[in-house]
């Protein structure tokens, strides 16, 4: 099968023990068929450690209160690695932040920039997301149901178009007239009734649409919808615990626009960007990045405006956390990687997060 992987995907290597953000803390680890199958072999104190770990191998899950894995050892390694080797672990530890999408045809290839080590290669490989293919077995199973290969084959013209053009104009721009052009082409496909035959161009609509001055700001969005976001289950009081990271830069955000009306905030985030011309491809990179890892989604959902308001929106939400964390003395809260990570970390696993922030982007929207 062929597999189109980012250009810096083999580049990756864990931080292992010296990661700031470990990716033992904070998730529900699943365990596949075979993980189960494998792990139940295990004897001596591991293999009773795995038993009580799973509940007498009743659920297929390790730390499902999202808390620290019970593998996870003062070194900040993993247990089961240590006496077992790496091809033991579980296949979701294996393949982290290694992101796999199998589509028949071909399989794509990135890294989840929930892992900070992702993050920063993302952030020495500015605007390269062109793909390198090659021939390999594919790495999981076929993700959707969807076989026209015609429409797909579309889709990746469009999704290429977009990732393109946030390079090549005014950022804000370019954003508003992506998610307009979303809006038009899951409008033309809903009175259609088919995708057959859709050829609507982004590249067409932005030269036919040269400036969109009506409706509310897309970049940056305003302050009243990121209060409203920064006050939605993405920001649950138990976070606190669980991730007191990220909850820290999100109280930090929370006070910060509690300062400002929507004037002011405009104005600081335009002041920000001209202060540091350096965090304009950052930002372009991030949302190119999203819509090629999440834009095929619509290839099974036919969502296109959800999922280009979503990377509008995460990309607003890493730009408020870097203008109200910009003065913080702790590294951990300034360091763009840092952010980016802890941020993706909490926003993009949780479909009913993603789903509230989205709703309240529409509703908001629909009032300007």
């Amino acid at each position: 099968m062929k597999q189109y992987r980012i250009p810096w995907f083999d580049e990756f290597e864990c931080l292992g023990g010296s990661c700031p953000q470990t990716c033992c803390k904070g998730w529900v680890i699943p365990l596949e068929k075979e993980d189960c199958v494998r792990l139940r072999k295990t004897g001596g104190k591991l293999g009773i450690r795995l038993f009580f770990a799973t509940y007498g191998w009743t659920r297929a899950k390790f730390n499902p209160d999202s808390a620290t894995c019970p593998f996870h050892d003062k070194d900040g390694l993993c247990t089961i690695q240590k006496e077992k080797g790496h091809e033991t672990i579980p296949w979701a530890c294996q393949s982290y932040p290694r992101f796999y999408r199998n589509y028949g045809e071909f399989e794509e290839c990135s890294l989840d920039l929930s892992c900070i080590a992702a993050v920063r290669m993302m952030l020495s490989h500015l605007g390269d997301l062109k793909t390198v293919e090659v021939d390999h077995e594919p790495c999981t199973q076929l993700c959707t149901t969807n076989d026209d290969t015609e429409f797909l084959q579309y889709l990746l013209r469009i999704r290429q178009e977009m990732t393109e053009a946030v390079f090549s104009e005014d950022l804000g721009q370019v954003m508003k007239r992506m998610f307009s052009f979303a809006a038009d082409l899951q409008d033309t496909l809903g009175k259609s009734g088919n995708d057959r035959g859709c050829n609507l161009s982004f590249t067409e609509y932005m030269a036919a649409n040269k400036v969109l001055n009506e409706g509310m700001s897309v970049f940056p969005l305003p302050a009243g919808m990121l209060r409203k976001m920064l006050g939605s289950s993405l920001c649950h009081p138990r976070l606190r615990l669980k991730g007191p990271l990220i909850y820290g830069m999100f109280t930090s955000a929370k006070a910060y626009l509690k300062k400002l009306d929507e004037d002011s905030w405009t104005c600081a985030a335009e002041d920000f960007l001209k202060e540091n011309p350096g965090l304009y491809p950052v930002l372009a990179t991030y949302i190119s990045y999203n819509l090629h890892q999440y834009f095929l989604r619509t290839y099974e959902t036919y969502s296109f405006r959800k999922q280009v308001a979503l990377a509008i929106i995460h990309t607003n939400m890493v730009l408020l956390l870097f203008i109200t964390l910009a003065g913080e003395s702790d590294s951990k809260k300034t360091d763009p990687a840092s952010i980016i990570a802890a941020y993706n970390r909490r926003a993009y696993f949780n479909d009913s997060i993603q789903d509230e922030m989205y709703r309240i982007f529409e509703d908001l929207k629909k009032d300007t």
